[in-house]
């Protein structure tokens, strides 16, 4: 089996860590149990865990000439993550998220873009070489949107499968969505996109219902997108296409910290695609991937290996 080569195009962040027994109140000053930083931002999440995955993966990005920047750049380099598309802004701070995690490992997080503003046509057109290399594209929305849909749009021409997490959940012009292959997003950002934009100031729902997960799903493969992929934490997750639909199920696991666990299963869902397996079966190696880095604190620190998420399968019956 050849590797599989991986763009991924996106954000790079230092997250700034701290845990809570709860989130607090507006106004409220809450004492936390402990602070640490860790490397983050969804594109650089999804870079280092394709790489531990076992793909060939291309970085494409900016930082600031800092040493949040310089120790991204470490980190992906120290997983064989190829980072000379990683472009380095001066007189920028390197983007930053504040996040805050509850005892019972549920998160919220506050973005800063930084450098991760920077990303313009112009840095995609002087990377144009990645996507003809690649596979498979991977992309989010932590960067700008005009950048994103020419990326994609380079991506598709060159032959690359496209995947995109819509996150954080943002109108979207129609376009992007007809660039897509594979859209990964949760059941909130499944209700923003399919209810529209008031769905933001109502909450998160507390769970669609079979028939209204499904209407969801055939409303973003109306506008173009070839198959979604919907996770629902403990409920598992949906997947629907032109050809087919199912349910799959979750993997237990006690969970400290669910920062990066989206990413985990994204770059683990690309890499078996890319790899030629079937739908079914990266979805399930996806899911276990997702699981694994609820067990751990941080983005980047939580990403599996790809001999971890073999163990776990095996461990749970799976292989």
């Amino acid at each position: 089996m050849e590797v599989p080569v991986i763009a991924v195009v996106g954000s790079l962040n230092m997250d700034l860590v701290v845990r809570a027994p709860r989130q607090p109140l507006l106004g409220e000053t809450l004492m936390g149990s402990s602070f640490g930083t860790a490397g983050g931002g969804k594109g650089s999440n999804q870079a280092l865990a394709c790489a531990r995955l076992g793909a060939d993966v291309y970085m494409v990005g900016c930082v600031g000439s800092d040493d949040f920047g310089r120790r991204l750049r470490s980190t992906l380099l120290e997983a064989k993550v190829d980072c000379q598309y990683m472009e380095v802004c001066a007189g920028v701070g390197t983007g930053v998220a504040v996040i805050t995690v509850t005892d019972s490992g549920e998160n919220s997080i506050v973005l800063t873009s930084g450098a991760n503003a920077l990303l313009d046509r112009a840095t995609l057109e002087r990377s144009k070489e990645v996507f003809r290399r690649s596979d498979t594209a991977l992309f989010q929305l932590e960067t700008p949107l005009d950048t994103v849909a020419w990326g994609l749009k380079m991506a598709r021409n060159s032959g690359c499968k496209t995947v995109l997490t819509p996150a954080p959940a943002v109108e979207l012009p129609q376009e992007i969505w007809r660039q897509v292959d594979f859209l990964v997003l949760n059941e909130t950002e499944l209700a923003f996109y399919s209810l529209g934009p008031s769905f933001a100031s109502a909450g998160a729902p507390s769970g669609m219902d079979e028939d209204k997960l499904q209407e969801s799903a055939q409303q973003l493969l109306q506008q173009g997108v070839k198959t979604v992929v919907v996770t629902r934490g403990a409920r598992g997750g949906y997947v629907a296409s032109r050809q087919k639909a199912f349910h799959f199920e979750p993997f237990r696991v006690h969970s400290v910290d669910s920062t990066g666990a989206g990413d985990s299963f994204c770059a683990a869902l690309s890499v078996k695609l890319t790899e030629g397996a079937l739908l079914e079966e990266a979805v399930e190696f996806a899911a276990a991937a997702g699981a694994l880095a609820c067990t751990r604190h941080g983005a980047h620190p939580s990403m599996p290996w790809r001999h971890e998420v073999k163990a776990f399968l095996e461990a749970a019956g799976k292989m």
